[in-house]
């Protein structure tokens, strides 16, 4: 790392605790443009010295290295290969080692599909779900909602969030993104129920100003008995130049179609934003 690419870091970092320590949603958003302005012009700055490396490098020639085709593969690899990714799904229909109690005990002996069971109302790989929570945060109040629609592997997810401080000033990000999934009811392998997740998409901020970037995220849901479950869901995204990594966990207690949840969302971007981090407490629909 550059000296100039070090200081611009170690200068960044000192502004954004103190704006973490004080003032509102303004001065977080003016703080985000300041940033993003200055690692723009630093990274302009390394952009001819970076030009000149790369000039050296390639006097030096380019190695070769085999392809991952030039090897070949067979016999207990191959057979490794294919247990590892076929042994998820082979269900075996009359297992002496599975203990299954009688609610699914039909279960045990239907005919297995790729794709988990799923009961209608879980909060697990949902047809529908709607998440709403109301979060506390330093000086800013924040109304969160969410919305989950999918049929087995595939689903679409939005998030929309609305941030207001004490002063008045307000900020909206909504997420959206197209998922995969896995999960449902697997009594021979796992009590309860479970989701696993991973998609891709946008993320759009508005406040004094409007930004979109890329966004990716991941979650994992697991519910061991039907009334009380757990939820860790990240996502990772930019506002304008700066890096936000986004993380979400919570516990949920209820039943079919209806559960209450509590957990904490912080924003992490060079350390805690307390300004946008704090605990929360909503309702969930599933269908």
């Amino acid at each position: 790392m550059s000296p100039k690419l070090y200081r611009f870091w170690m200068g960044t970092l000192a502004v954004s605790l103190a704006c973490s320590a004080a003032g509102g949603l303004r001065e977080r958003e003016e703080d985000i443009t300041r940033r993003s302005e200055a690692k723009r012009e630093a990274e302009k700055g390394n952009a001819s010295s970076a030009q000149n490396d790369d000039i050296a490098h390639a006097a030096f020639g380019s190695g070769t290295y085999p392809s991952a085709g030039s090897s070949s593969s067979g016999g207990f690899m191959s057979d490794f290969w294919g247990w590892l990714v076929m042994a998820p799904f082979a269900y075996r229909v009359n297992d002496p080692s599975a203990a299954l109690d009688d609610e699914h005990g039909e279960w045990a002996t239907e005919k297995r599909s790729l794709f988990p069971h799923h009961e209608r109302g879980q909060a697990t790989v949902p047809y529908a779900r709607f998440d709403y929570n109301f979060q506390w945060a330093d000086k800013v109040d924040a109304h969160d909602a969410r919305i989950e629609a999918g049929y087995k592997f595939f689903a679409f997810h939005a998030r929309f969030t609305h941030y207001k401080d004490t002063l008045g000033d307000t900020l909206d990000v909504n997420q959206y993104y197209g998922m995969l999934r896995y999960g449902g009811l697997r009594p021979d392998t796992l009590p309860g129920s479970f989701e696993i997740s991973a998609g891709g998409g946008v993320v759009h901020h508005s406040g004094i100003g409007d930004d979109s970037s890329g966004a990716f995220t991941f979650g994992i849901k697991y519910y061991p008995v039907e009334w009380a479950g757990v939820e860790f869901r990240p996502a990772f995204y930019r506002w304008d130049e700066i890096f936000i990594r986004d993380y979400d966990a919570s516990v949920s207690l209820g039943g079919r179609f209806l559960q209450g949840r509590a957990g904490y969302r912080w924003i992490w971007d060079q350390g805690v934003v307390d300004l946008q981090s704090g605990p929360y407490a909503g309702l969930s629909l599933s269908f």
